[in-house]
């Protein structure tokens, strides 16, 4: 096994591919035996230029020895791109293919310590409250943020699994990818360009303010399963990252399936 075979293989945390190993077998670099002798049906090929792996590589491609190179015997998949090999151990072999983890930092070191109190503060100012706690006319704001919370549950309500979404928020972007590699079904319904006077849409900011009073959160992307708040991608209770890495959220989503199967029966 090559310093290549291990930077590789350590990259794939075990937490989420050996738990959840479809054949049941180790993941382990080419050349290498299981606990039982047996060769595992998934094997990284990698090794170092003028080895004789490299040449038994450049035989198998027909020419090519570009490594690292993945072999899957499974599912007859052969491919020698490392973000391609990555993401398909993750999809293939794992429960989800991660998101990106700078705006996971990002999230826990700015936006939700920093971020947060902001987002919380403007969303009733731009809704039509005063910075004093009042409007000219309060029962404006009220009616305003009333039938917006009015159309927030009926829009979460309608859908197993809806998310609001900012169209130029990376975070948002993150969220949505999340949950199209977990191939769940979901509604998205944007809330314009950003949070930004100007480029919040229509009706949009009485809709923030709605949510904050709903969840405690104004932030987007905000995901809600059959009217049931989870919080954003890397925040809230419990937040969309954290129920997939726990494994909970295949759980959440198949508990409301099977409640609505049943009110519909």
């Amino acid at each position: 096994v090559t310093r290549a075979d291990l930077k590789f293989e350590t990259f794939l945390p075990s937490a989420i591919l050996s738990t959840v190993h479809r054949s049941g077998q180790p993941i382990l670099p080419f050349g290498s035996r299981g606990p039982d002798g047996a060769r595992p049906p998934l094997r990284l090929v990698s090794s170092g230029k003028g080895s004789r792996k490299r040449a038994d590589l450049a035989a198998r491609t027909g020419g090519s020895s570009q490594c690292p190179y993945l072999v899957d015997e499974d599912n007859g998949i052969e491919m020698a791109e490392s973000a391609d090999i990555v993401r398909y151990l993750y999809k293939t072999y794992g429960r989800y293919v991660p998101p990106n983890k700078l705006l996971g930092v990002i999230s826990r070191f700015i936006m939700v310590p920093l971020g947060g109190p902001i987002f919380r503060a403007t969303a009733p100012l731009q809704a039509g409250k005063s910075l004093w706690g009042e409007s000219e006319d309060p029962s404006i704001y009220e009616a305003d943020v009333a039938k917006a919370k009015e159309e927030i549950l009926r829009e979460t309500s309608a859908d197993d699994i809806v998310i609001y979404t900012y169209k130029l928020s990376p975070f948002s972007s993150e969220a949505t990818e999340l949950l199209r590699n977990l191939e769940v079904p979901f509604k998205e319904i944007s809330f314009g360009n950003e949070w930004i006077p100007g480029l919040l849409a229509d009706g949009c900011a009485a809709k923030r303010a709605a949510l904050l009073e709903m969840t405690g959160m104004s932030s987007l992307p905000h995901i809600f399963i059959r009217g049931k708040s989870i919080g954003g991608i890397y925040s809230g209770s419990p937040s969309l990252l954290k129920a997939v890495e726990k494994g909970t959220f295949m759980d959440m989503v198949a508990e409301f399936k099977n409640t609505k199967d049943e009110v519909t029966v």
